[in-house]
């Protein structure tokens, strides 16, 4: 996988695909801001060493999620404002660089708080 990313660098983004079945890098959950849930106004602190869907499901939020790894996607999440710190291994680099949407099982926050779309 690394010699074919490496070798496709050059590409778009709608010219490659990948799939991985481990994360690329070891994820340590970063917690430590604050995540805003748009649609009920309530504001979640992420602890430090906590995730997102850490927080959301003890808050008793329902976010479908499978792998708590960042590999398959299934907790993709609206992002509304602020600028995710992308960990996952599932988005392009031109959906990283829009910030649109957030891996909420592995990914966390460079500003102190994001507006997700929940």
């Amino acid at each position: 996988m690394a010699a074919f990313e490496k070798t496709a660098i050059e590409l778009p983004d709608s010219r490659k695909h990948v799939e991985y079945f481990t994360p690329k890098e070891t994820l340590r959950p970063q917690g430590g801001f604050r995540v805003k849930l748009a649609r009920s106004g309530q504001v979640l602190t992420v602890p430090e060493g906590g995730s997102i869907l850490d927080a959301l499901k003890a808050a008793g939020v329902t976010v479908e999620h499978s792998c708590t790894e960042g590999i398959c996607g299934t907790c993709e999440t609206k992002v509304l404002a602020g600028v995710p710190d992308h960990r996952d291994s599932v988005l392009t680099s031109a959906e990283r660089a829009a910030n649109n949407t957030i891996i909420v099982c592995c990914s966390g926050s460079k500003s102190e708080e994001l507006v997700l779309d929940l």
